[in-house]
């Protein structure tokens, strides 16, 4: 009896190995579905139309993957604006996009037809490919546009079939390296959540924003970042991801030990789930130097941070910054 279960159980790890399609239904992420179900209130929606929404799981599977693979998260890929990466239908991943929730503008439904008409094309040329796009709306510091999303895919869910959809947020919240005199700001994503709770309140942050019309400086912002990636992995679903993490420090004459200094914190944030960091997007976006960029990517690489990328959507393509 007991070699039969031995046996059984390598045969399902096996499965799970060789057949990536297995982990859409892993038991977590299917949780996590049931959980948005329940959480949403609507008793219309069913757990065979969130086929499209991707879980934790499934996400880290993917992007473990996708790590030594910066064109999965290139759109231009020799210069700015090229679109090579669309054109070439290389491009697989925008884990960072704004919508009008915040200061994008596209709706959540036009972010979704846009990545969902790509990968249609890419399904068409790679009729066995597993994941033709991914997408994220990540608005700033609520998911409200997330929610608009997950109802339009379950009253279409037909049309985004070859789509896989991330439920996200990002936030701004502020950092303080040994080798700085002063803090610095630093953007964090969150993935994988459940978009109709809110598990901040007792932290210095303000309220689920619904109105973008706000200005900046009436924000009140994390006052530190391991705060925040402290709660999104005590919750039962999330992950977290540094945004372009040389954004702010590209001008300093200490970015190699700032970044090292980041990562390792970071590094030490980690529980039983994986972390990641925005390590492929495009230089000229910050204008950082190419070889500090490919010096950071190494960095986090040397820690054990998976790599994402992105376009950091806010304009009016899916497929470009601006």
């Amino acid at each position: 009896m007991r070699k039969k279960i031995i046996f059984l159980f390598v045969i399902v790890i096996l499965l799970l190995t060789s057949f990536p399609f297995l982990y859409s239904f892993l038991p977590k992420d299917v949780e996590y579905k049931k959980a948005l179900l329940k959480s949403s209130g609507h008793n219309e929606y069913t757990l065979e139309n969130m086929k499209s929404i991707i879980g934790e799981q499934e996400l880290t599977y993917v992007l473990k993957k996708y790590d030594k693979h910066p064109e999965k998260f290139m759109t231009d890929i020799n210069e700015k604006n090229d679109q090579k990466g669309v054109e070439n239908l290389t491009y697989r991943a925008g884990l960072h996009s704004h919508t009008t929730f915040s200061d994008g503008s596209l709706t959540p439904e036009e972010t979704l037809n846009q990545a969902a008409e790509y990968a249609d094309k890419v399904k068409a040329k790679h009729p066995f490919e597993r994941y033709p796009m991914i997408i994220a709306i990540t608005d700033h510091f609520n998911t409200q546009g997330c929610i608009e999303a997950i109802d339009v895919i379950q009253k279409n869910p037909e049309k985004y079939k070859n789509l896989k959809f991330v439920i996200g947020m990002e936030t701004e919240a502020y950092v303080q390296m040994p080798s700085q005199k002063e803090e610095k700001q630093i953007h964090i994503l969150a993935w994988c959540i459940n978009p109709y709770e809110w598990p901040f309140k007792d932290l210095e942050f303000h309220e689920p924003w619904n109105n973008w019309g706000q200005e900046y400086k009436n924000l009140v912002f994390l006052s530190d970042y391991k705060e925040f990636i402290k709660r999104i992995y005590s919750l039962k679903y999330g992950l977290t991801s540094i945004a372009h993490p040389l954004r702010y420090f590209e001008k300093d004459d200490t970015i190699d030990n700032v970044i090292n200094e980041l990562f390792d914190e970071y590094k030490t944030l980690k529980t039983n789930k994986e972390i990641f960091t925005e390590g492929y997007y495009q230089p000229y976006r910050f204008d950082i130097d190419e070889e500090l960029y490919k010096r950071t990517a190494q960095a986090a690489n040397e820690r054990g941070i998976y790599r994402t990328g992105s376009q950091d959507t806010h304009g009016m393509s899916v497929f470009s910054y601006k």
